[in-house]
């Protein structure tokens, strides 16, 4: 499907995509994908939503069975375990932007789009401070029920602010954050392009955009047609997509580059890493 701007769109009915997703269907024998999908329609968009929620609340369920977390709790206390539990890959993308210490000591307001239950910016307090932390995700209200995340321990303190519009429809002002924050988020979404601009809207002129995306070709997309994470990641985008933002002369770039596939944390999925990290010129 092609909407009235000419950007791929892909439309579906949560039913049957669930339906197909359980059932594990053969992929189709004529795929004919394009280089990018960057948006789909609002129902495919809430059926990938659907299945992310299921997943995380799932995996918290496993976590807390047999006294696990008081287990963790004890752990911690004597040093042996970290004070949060659970990590989608953040660590990973932590020793990628070497340890995100090009950061300043001190930030005043830091924003995370699509945060996840554990967060990125979590990893980021080893190096630098945030005065005002802004969490947000479509998803939050779920997350900040889990017991032992950094989410739940900074909304109990009152150390943040939660919200949870999607990324298109960010509140926020215009040029407000010294630091915006989006890892592997864009894959979720339901209009990347729209994402990507309100992104770009809410960074102060000198303030910090940190990026991170895995990235899709046809053949990625054609090895994951039918397989149950496609349910949940209906963007699928390659790395020339990011030039008009990233190459626009906007940013003093600290980093720019693109994993290989065997250098990405899923090889068999994508064919690329991209990593971004720059200051606003604007």
């Amino acid at each position: 499907m092609t909407t009235e701007t000419g950007r791929k769109e892909i439309a579906g009915n949560p039913h049957d995509v669930l339906q197909n997703a359980s059932s594990n269907p053969k992929p189709d024998s004529n795929p004919a994908v394009p280089d990018n999908f960057e948006s789909v329609s609002t129902e495919r968009w809430k059926t990938a939503q659907h299945w992310e929620r299921s997943h995380w609340v799932n995996t918290q369920r496993a976590r807390a069975k047999y006294g696990k977390n008081f287990i963790w709790r004890v752990l911690t206390r004597l040093g042996l375990r970290s004070k949060y539990r659970g990590d989608d890959w953040n660590e990973w993308w932590k020793s990628r932007f070497d340890g995100y210490g090009f950061l300043p000591r001190r930030i005043s307001n830091a924003l995370e789009v699509g945060c996840g239950p554990y967060t990125n910016v979590r990893l980021m307090l080893d190096h630098t401070s945030f005065d005002h932390l802004f969490l947000s995700d479509p998803l939050i209200r779920t997350y900040v029920g889990f017991k032992l995340t950094f989410v739940s321990e900074m909304y109990r303190r009152a150390a943040c602010i939660l919200d949870d519009h999607p990324l298109e429809e960010l509140p926020f002002a215009s040029s407000y954050f010294d630091l915006t924050v989006m890892i592997n988020v864009l894959d979720h979404v339901r209009d990347a392009h729209a994402c990507m601009n309100q992104l770009i809207r809410v960074i102060r002129p000198g303030g910090w955009l940190v990026l991170g995306q895995d990235l899709t070709d046809d053949q990625d997309v054609a090895r994951q047609r039918g397989t149950e994470g496609e349910i949940g990641h209906p963007i699928k985008l390659r790395h020339e997509w990011f030039n008009p933002w990233l190459d626009s002369g906007a940013f003093d770039i600290h980093q720019h580059r693109i994993l290989s596939r065997a250098e990405g944390r899923s090889p068999e999925g994508h064919y690329g890493t991209l990593l971004f990290a720059g200051r606003n010129r604007a």
